[in-house]
């Protein structure tokens, strides 16, 4: 077996674990040193382009084959998939070469090599004619066309028109870019780009964040001197944004309410140069290391990370508490696109609880005059303003929304609404999809 089908059959074992709920991004990662830097950038093109297009593969398969596909093997479903993406999208890949090598997968896995070879020949004769789907329905079209659960689709048309949610679900379907935060205690914006330049990156300033720097291609993070230097942290531009709106002080006690892998712990104690404390909370103990690891790397003594519910901690009391609540993740689905077909609406409910109880309790925390930022990254009012709303109108009443405005860059103030919200999306699809509200406990 030549070492484009090990990486074929890679990406192949990855598609079929991600069907059981398994991260496409951790089995990524796990895979990488058993492969070059070019086979390793073949599978990440094959995984995510086939997970990013797999409702329309999917009718392109249906269209042709005696059966439906989901009703077939889960091996021999994702054989095809993987064959008819290469069919149709990778050009670089001779259509013979994507049907030959499915075949050899389905006679090792599945056991249906005839039918996988016939189905995607016929892809290859007819690819040229398909009428892709126009229906009269737009919430059918689009979740065909753009491979997203009909049920988000519908959501999405409704909320913000046709035109705009067919933008906003083709933009989910881009690649993300790898973003830089510059660990201010180390150095600044320019050199850290002076320093990646120097060793082969790409670079861009990033246009909101005044610590961001895109890095548009590399040899790689691990073999980057500033990345071992702790000169940075990965850190989309969206989250940047939220820590700068808690505003924490030198000398502050700080609680990260949700806090692994640290990195807006990390950014808060930049902000606070180094002084004071910061717990960074997680209920997950096997993430605490993971804390710990970046923090020594990036040079920061004040973080301490601690295994402990959000939702019940009662430890201390702070100065200022920054909650990035779980959530349904929808304003990251470009970033991991296997996650949309995990997801319902009954996803939002379920989280909706999980963010009250957290905000709930962490406001108990809070000192008066001090600020409490509470964040997500999902797109949906019910995990959204519908919990801010919630929280006031109950036992938040000594809480009021503060404009977070004065404390962001001037070119990231209109991305905060009438209503004092911070919002990434819709209108940064370059970011992340992010929420944010600052709310102040009055004195007493």
């Amino acid at each position: 077996m030549g070492q484009a089908d090990k990486a074929r059959e890679k990406a192949l074992e990855i598609l079929r674990r991600t069907e059981d709920g398994v991260f496409a991004g951790v089995l990524l990662e796990q895979s990488r040193p058993e492969f070059n830097a070019l086979d390793n950038a073949f599978i990440l093109e094959l995984v995510y382009g086939t997970l990013r297009n797999r409702a329309l593969l999917d009718w392109v398969l249906n269209r042709l084959s005696e059966r439906p596909v989901k009703k077939t093997d889960p091996w021999t479903r994702n054989i095809l998939r993987l064959g008819v993406y290469q069919i149709l999208f990778l050009d670089k890949v001779p259509a013979h070469a994507a049907v030959n090598t499915s075949t050899e997968l389905a006679k090792r896995l599945g056991g249906k090599q005839g039918y996988v070879n016939g189905l995607l020949r016929n892809v290859q004769r007819s690819r040229d004619t398909f009428a892709y789907p126009d229906t009269g329905d737009p919430g059918e079209r689009l979740s065909i066309l753009t491979s997203h659960p009909e049920w988000l689709v519908r959501r999405w048309v409704k909320r913000f028109g046709e035109q705009r949610a067919e933008t906003l679900l083709r933009a989910n379907n881009g690649q993300a870019p790898l973003t830089a935060r510059t660990n201010s205690l180390k150095t600044s914006r320019e050199e850290l780009t002076a320093s990646l330049r120097a060793t082969g990156a790409e670079t861009r300033e990033t246009a909101y964040s005044p610590l961001g720097i895109d890095i548009l291609s590399s040899p790689g993070l691990p073999t980057l001197p500033a990345f071992r230097e702790g000169l940075f942290m990965v850190q989309d531009e969206a989250a940047q944004l939220i820590s700068l709106m808690l505003t924490p002080q030198p000398g502050d006690v700080v609680l990260d309410a949700c806090a692994a892998p640290g990195g807006k712990a990390a950014h808060l104690a930049e902000m606070m140069l180094d002084e004071g404390v910061i717990i960074a909370l997680d209920n997950d103990p096997k993430r605490i290391p993971m804390i710990r690891e970046n923090m020594q790397r990036m040079g920061i003594s004040i973080v301490s990370p601690l295994a402990g519910t959000a939702a019940r901690y009662k430890e201390k009391t702070f100065n200022r508490i920054l909650i990035d609540a779980p959530c349904s993740g929808l304003g990251v689905l470009r970033r991991h696109p296997d996650a949309r077909w995990h997801k319902s609406e009954n996803t939002l409910k379920r989280h909706q609880a999980l963010q009250r109880r957290i905000l709930e309790n962490c406001s108990r925390l809070l000192r008066p005059g001090g600020a409490l930022v509470y964040a997500t990254c999902t797109t949906e009012p019910e995990e959204n303003e519908d919990v801010i709303s919630w929280f006031l109108a109950t036992g938040g009443r000594e809480f009021v929304i503060d404009d977070p405005r004065p404390f962001l860059p001037p070119q990231a103030a209109r991305l905060v609404d009438e209503n004092g919200f911070f919002r990434s999306f819709p209108g940064e699809p370059a970011m992340d999809g992010f929420f944010g509200a600052r709310l102040v406990r009055k004195n007493a």
